[in-house]
């Protein structure tokens, strides 16, 4: 109890904080996002509106709470204070929740949910909020650039320090143990590409000891975790998908290979992904969006003859998809053009980004 007492008492406030596009409006919300996503600044800043002595806060990450106590005392606490709110990070779902009119919930995994709770997914940055972020810069190109070295951490974007694969190197080391750490730097290696568990795995038992299922339940934490996608091929989920990570900067932070159209293939997927938008891919077609008939093809640089070359050979995949618009980004040029009836546009990613 006398913990309960000390963390109603105690008053929360973010130190600098920016507005995200996700908000919690709904009473009793489950938050998901990967861990430094921003799922604490987001409920301290709702926490907020409301008065001092409404609400109880409760993190389980912090060593001094014993969350076993806090299910044994907190009906009886919340019977004895005007509590309307409680708010609970890194719960995880071991007891009933008691009944308020507000509860919030985080938790870095997406695999839990509860009855008369909405769902809200957090991830970092995208290229918009990474424009509110940074304020010492105004040409767009060059927030680009910046961008696509620092990745999409917001706890790094603010950082003074330079030294932000290090900074991304201590972050993975805080939520991944060796070996899960060592697995997913395999993932990162192969960022943008078609991966199989099987080739991962012949991989690995070349250097460590593992076996198939500790690796398959790795490799589905990882994903639970939002760390890691896999991609399906349209309408193929046993052929091999293709693998991109929750920032496109890791593979930098965790390897000296280096792919700029592999990180810029998963930026433009992260974009998408924070539209709530269900991805495919095809062969020749970087992501396929069934739901609007849309084909979005990543180029980096390339003149545009080279890009209507290449829809022209993708042209039958595309009939027979009945995609119906393409999406073309680039580092480059901007335009709007058709080829056999096939209208596709062709726009920088820091235009097509901020259309999203």
């Amino acid at each position: 109890m006398q913990t309960l007492q000390i963390l109603y008492e105690s008053t929360y406030k973010n130190a600098l904080f920016f507005d995200r596009k996700v908000s919690i409006t709904d009473q009793k919300t489950i938050l998901y996002g990967p861990r430094k996503s921003g799922k604490t600044h987001l409920i301290i800043d709702h926490l907020s509106h409301y008065e001092k002595g409404s609400y109880l806060y409760i993190d389980f990450s912090d060593v001094r709470i014993n969350p076993s106590l806090v299910a044994e005392h907190l009906p009886l606490f919340l019977k004895q204070h005007p509590i309307i709110l409680l708010v609970i990070e890194h719960f995880d779902f071991s007891f009933v929740l008691p009944h308020l009119p507000e509860i919030i919930l985080s938790t870095p995994f997406t695999c839990k949910e509860l009855e008369g709770f909405s769902k809200l997914t957090l991830y970092p940055l995208d290229f918009e909020e990474f424009i509110a972020f940074d304020k010492k810069h105004s040409n767009i190109e060059q927030i680009f650039n910046l961008y696509a070295n620092y990745g999409t951490f917001a706890h790094i974007v603010q950082s003074v320090e330079q030294d932000h694969h290090r900074q991304m190197q201590s972050l993975l080391h805080l939520i991944l143990e060796p070996t899960a750490l060592s697995i997913y730097a395999r993932f990162c290696e192969l960022q943008s590409t078609k991966v199989s568990l099987f080739q991962i795995y012949n991989h690995l038992k070349t250097f460590t000891k593992i076996s198939k299922d500790k690796l398959y339940a790795i490799t589905n934490n990882l994903i639970d975790q939002k760390l890691l996608f896999l991609v399906e091929k349209f309408t193929q989920p046993n052929a091999p998908k293709k693998a991109y990570q929750i920032d496109f900067a890791l593979k930098n932070a965790l390897t000296f290979k280096k792919d700029f159209l592999k990180r810029f293939e998963n930026m433009v997927f992260l974009e998408l992904i924070k539209r709530g938008k269900s991805v495919y891919y095809e062969e020749g077609i970087d992501f396929y969006i069934p739901d609007e008939a849309l084909a979005i093809i990543c180029v980096g640089f390339a003149p545009q003859e080279v890009i209507e070359r290449r829809i022209q050979k993708l042209l039958p995949s595309l009939w027979a998809l009945h995609v119906k618009h393409i999406e073309v980004v680039t580092l480059s040029s901007e335009s709007a053009l058709s080829i056999e009836g096939m209208s596709f546009s062709i726009s920088p990613f820091w235009e097509w980004a901020l259309q999203g």
